[in-house]
């Protein structure tokens, strides 16, 4: 497992020059999920460049658990882990030589790790793709959950959307293991490249799952993805919510629940300014109670 620095940054909120205000859990809601393809460097994208906005936004919004994707290499050994290591652990980092692309992190100080791992989809087609999961107990009541962080194949190609479909056959074969183990709510969710109405995800409705996204009580009218951040005249990245398609329905990035014992009060796509600079993707969040 890889583990986090033990840098600690006085300031929480200031961490990339602009300070902002914590945004605060909905009222009624007992923890809050994220979702964030943080734009792996594979595309002369320097992670230092953007590391410590990242980390910002995190801060900013303070979710229970974390969900990454594109978490590179060198995302590893930046300023993001160290920044967030204060308060946050990792769920099965580096291990074993190999590199974990879709991590979670867990605030420390409410819960404990009670049991984690991480599954590749086709390690040979694509070792960035894959799920990590973990139960997790709150520390002040002993309720457990478990949550995952996953990322689907990205291709369009026409076989593309049977892998997809391959990858939540995998995906449901480990969420219904957790459920029958540990007995307790399974939620998460990640970049599942792909619709809320196609083939792979009507899988995951058909076996007893919903998107946040449909049944949230206040619901974002936003897309997730809003494509890459480009170099302006002052060698910055500068990012712009997407002129066409920018509906929900065309989001890409998705939190998934058992709608029987998970109420959603909010689903949230941040559109924040440093938010579209940082990554491709807009992080998601979603407030919750487990019933």
């Amino acid at each position: 497992m890889h583990q986090f620095g033990g840098l600690f940054l006085g300031s929480m909120l200031c961490l990339s020059g602009a300070a902002h205000a914590q945004v605060s859990l909905s009222p009624g809601a007992e923890l809050r999920m994220m979702s964030f393809n943080i734009w792996g460097d594979y595309f002369k994208n320097p992670v230092e460049e953007r590391d410590l906005a990242i980390a910002d936004i995190i801060l900013r919004y303070q979710p229970d658990v974390v969900a990454l994707q594109e978490v590179t290499a060198n995302w590893w050994t930046s300023r993001l882990f160290t920044t967030l290591a204060p308060a946050y652990a990792p769920v099965v980092g580096q291990a074993n030589g190999k590199n974990n692309y879709t991590p979670l992190l867990y605030k420390k100080e409410r819960f404990e790790l009670v049991a984690e791992g991480w599954d590749l989809y086709h390690e040979k087609l694509d070792r960035s793709k894959g799920l990590t999961w973990a139960v997790l107990k709150k520390r002040n009541s002993g309720k457990r959950f478990a949550a995952f962080s996953t990322h689907y194949w990205w291709q369009g190609t026409p076989e593309s959307n049977y892998i997809r479909t391959v990858n939540s056959d995998m995906l449901l074969k480990r969420l219904d293991a957790l459920r029958s183990q540990y007995r307790c709510p399974v939620f998460g969710g990640g970049d599942f490249n792909c619709w809320a109405d196609s083939d792979p995800l009507e899988k995951l409705w058909q076996n007893g799952y919903a998107g946040a996204q449909d049944i949230a009580d206040t619901v974002s009218p936003e897309s997730s993805h809003h494509g890459d951040p480009r170099r302006g005249d002052d060698g910055k990245y500068h990012g712009s919510p997407k002129p066409e398609k920018n509906e929900k329905r065309y989001s890409i990035d998705h939190l998934i629940i058992p709608p029987g014992q998970v109420h959603v009060h909010r689903l949230q796509v941040v559109l924040d300014q440093d938010a579209l600079d940082a990554s491709d993707h807009s992080p998601i969040f979603m407030d919750i109670i487990l019933k």
